[in-house]
């Protein structure tokens, strides 16, 4: 299309460069573009970080092979260093690789998903005893429960709940981007590893507009591995004085540190309890300034819980991931059509738990439901529900208590304070969640609805209506063995169209080729390019 004819129509040549040239109060406002989440991770990753130690694995093996391409064409960080890409055989080897660069001090990072995470769990508690401060990206997967797939679920994600990383979780490509550069700050000043995830195919592969984190802000924000800051907790004066190396050098032979070594039952106990006061207890503050100095330069605030129409709400839905932008959508519809108060709480943070803000947005709510993408076989709940229960009984115990607070750090609730607390699995291993499920959700905490405690979002343990006459005798023996099992499902009353107004969708059906797929994301772009569109082009990859 020549410039003349984009001139009659009104388009500027280059859309992109001038939605960038926008004013902002803000000194790094971001540059318009439009990528999946695996692009943004890397985008941001290879300016901040020297180093990486990756292996590939589905869905985030892409993070890995941009970040090889990048280093394999010289391409320098923040520091005017090439980067260093090692992949060694197997993810166990990948992250002790990883782990290796860090202690040398090295601003390093690590890609994995599923599996990956499981073979490389072992090292994951040594990285934390070892105070190191790499950033592990995630491309949330489920794990092989009952059969293999490699789409999305949190299986992996909360596999590492009880390591010692902190933990982050984006709810789209905007949120990798920077959500992974602070959780690189706050690696370096807590000196503990960190995790940034996204779900897997449903933000990995996902191509949205979004903005891009400046190179200069990177370089503001970080810094390098090697300058000199003012040691941010007593602890670390102790250990290092009043001044210390961005990114300590662990193997340094003019000032050697003792990590890895044996200790036996007087010591180990003494070394382990004192990682909670010395260091963890320090993350929650440290993340509060990282994300205050980021929205000092950006303009965009993150916090370690955000909502979205809770102040006002009744009914909460809680949750992690791409959930959160749906059950946005599905909240205004409800409030819209229906009058009803109904908010979204995203837990950005999972670990530390932030039971602080918590407390506070639930407290003299009617109910809240927890979603979450996955089922923990065994357990008297799910990871997140079971958390949210702890600090509502705590909260509890506060009002109990007349003489004292036993958990100053958390508000106070009376028993009319305690919202009912519901629990939903959705979505495993990518299972399409449409507005009909989080609506669903919502119509059991009503006052007519069916108060399910636990159940599975928009699936069919018994089919209303049989497939066949085989079908309808199998199904009357499973109920009556098993006759309560119906009701573990929850379906909504309606699946309205939610698109925004004007939007235009197209689907691209292929068999056995890549051809859809590339077509689909090329012709995204193009709208993004040439005409400004916001987009959101979405691969679904099966395993045929």
């Amino acid at each position: 299309m020549s410039k003349s004819i984009l001139e009659k129509i009104g388009i500027p040549k280059n859309i992109t460069e001038t939605k960038s040239k926008k004013s902002s109060k803000y000194k790094y406002p971001g540059k318009p573009v439009a990528m999946d989440g695996n692009s943004a991770a890397i985008m941001c990753e290879q300016e901040s970080t020297d180093a990486a130690g990756a292996y590939p694995i589905t869905p985030s093996t892409q993070m890995g092979e941009y970040w090889a391409d990048a280093a394999a064409k010289g391409h320098l960080n923040i520091s005017d260093k090439p980067l260093i890409f090692i992949e060694p055989e197997g993810e166990h080897a990948a992250a002790a690789v990883t782990a290796g660069l860090s202690m040398t001090g090295l601003r390093a990072s690590n890609f994995s998903s599923g599996q990956g995470i499981a073979y490389m769990h072992e090292s994951l508690y040594a990285a934390v005893g070892k105070r190191l401060t790499y950033v592990l990206n995630i491309g949330a997967r489920a794990m092989t429960k009952s059969t293999l797939n490699v789409h999305a679920g949190h299986d992996d994600y909360h596999a590492i709940d009880d390591t010692g990383f902190f933990q982050m979780f984006a709810k789209n490509a905007q949120h990798v981007a920077d959500l992974n550069i602070i959780s690189h700050r706050i690696a370096e000043l807590a000196l503990t590893p960190g995790i940034i995830a996204q779900d897997g195919f449903l933000t990995t592969h996902l191509i949205e507009s979004f903005l891009l984190p400046e190179r200069e802000l990177i370089k503001e924000y970080l810094g390098r591995p090697d300058d000199i800051i003012k040691t941010p907790t007593p602890a670390q004066r102790i250990i290092y004085g009043e001044t210390r190396r961005r990114i300590p050098e662990l193997w340094d032979v003019d000032n050697p540190v003792m990590a890895g070594i044996v200790q036996n039952q007087d010591s180990y106990m003494q070394s382990v309890a004192a990682q909670r006061p010395f260091f963890f207890d320090h993350i929650k503050e440290l993340t509060d300034q990282a994300y205050e100095e980021y929205y000092q330069l950006t303009g965009r605030r993150y916090e370690r819980v955000m909502t979205y129409r809770a102040d006002d709400a009744d009914y909460l839905i809680l949750g992690q991931g791409s959930l959160v932008p749906s059950a946005e959508v599905v909240v205004d519809y409800i409030r819209e059509t229906r009058g009803i108060k109904v908010g979204v709480v995203d837990l950005v943070m999972f670990r530390p738990f932030p039971a602080d803000m918590l407390g506070d947005i639930l407290k003299g709510k009617k109910a809240v439901t927890i979603l979450e993408r996955l089922d923990q076989p065994l357990a008297v709940d799910s990871p997140i529900t079971r958390e949210v229960r702890s600090v509502l009984n705590k909260c509890i115990e506060n009002g109990m208590n007349k003489n004292r607070t036993p958990y100053p750090e958390l508000t106070t609730y009376s028993i009319s304070d305690m919202p009912a607390v519901y629990s939903g699995s959705f979505g495993m291993g990518s299972r399409d969640l449409q507005p009909e499920g989080i609506i669903g959700a919502i119509e059991n905490m009503l006052p007519d609805g069916k108060f399910k405690k636990k159940f599975y979002l928009s699936i069919d343990f018994i089919r209303e209506i049989p497939h066949s006459p085989k079908q309808k005798a199998y199904q009357e023996t499973i109920v009556e063995s098993y006759p309560n099992v119906k009701e573990l499902a929850i379906r909504g009353s309606e699946n309205p169209n939610l698109m925004p107004k004007d939007a235009i969708t197209v689907r691209l059906h292929s068999v056995g080729g890549w051809g859809a797929i590339t077509t689909g994301k090329n012709m995204a772009m193009t709208l993004y390019e040439l005409l400004g569109y916001n987009i959101k082009a979405n691969p679904k990859y099966g395993s045929e």
